[in-house]
């Protein structure tokens, strides 16, 4: 009884080849559906250093993404889009731009009685070619903690990591489908 969690995955690929392809990629900030401040770009933050460490890519970085869109004068829309990522891809000079949204990211009551609390994680991502806008890859997958020894439960950000960790290996082993 040292822990458990529960978890739910899914992944798109659309064409293995077109990620063999990437060489350089950007990952815009996630679009927040949730009430926690940032999570958006909490999480994209992690799954840019989760492309870092897979050495598969090479990464933009964020700072470098939005220096480049202020001096070109373009800001970023509520929510990006596909046209709008190969349109951005086109201009940061990148082969494939990752979108996506963060769906969860709260501690959620567990145990109405004891008011025991649950870190919960969920989000979506999708890699763009900018040459055609088309999606080539698309994950799906949320997360959640708990144990009943309370030093034992993980954070968040720690459950972020690990989605974001599964993502990048099934992106890899997408592109090695081929």
């Amino acid at each position: 009884m040292s822990g458990c969690g529960n978890s739910y995955n899914r992944f798109f690929v659309g064409w293995p080849e077109g990620i063999n392809r990437m060489k350089s990629v950007a990952v815009m900030p996630f679009e927040n559906l949730t009430a926690f401040p940032n999570a958006g770009e909490i999480v994209s933050e992690l799954f840019s250093s989760e492309l870092h460490s897979s050495g598969k890519f090479k990464v933009l970085e964020s700072e470098q993404i939005k220096r480049t869109l202020y001096e070109k004068g373009i800001e970023f829309p509520k929510v990006i889009d596909r046209s709008f990522a190969q349109e951005i891809g086109s201009v940061l000079g990148v082969d494939g731009v990752f979108i996506g949204s963060v769906s969860e990211y709260w501690y959620r009551v567990r145990m109405e009685e004891t008011r025991e609390e649950e870190p919960a994680v969920g989000f979506n991502v999708r890699l763009i070619d900018t040459k055609t806008g088309v999606v080539i890859w698309a994950s799906s997958c949320s997360r959640s903690s708990y144990s009943v020894f309370v030093y034992q439960r993980d954070s968040l950000n720690r459950i972020a990591q690990i989605i974001a960790k599964k993502m990048v290996k099934k992106l890899i082993a997408s592109a090695e489908l081929e």
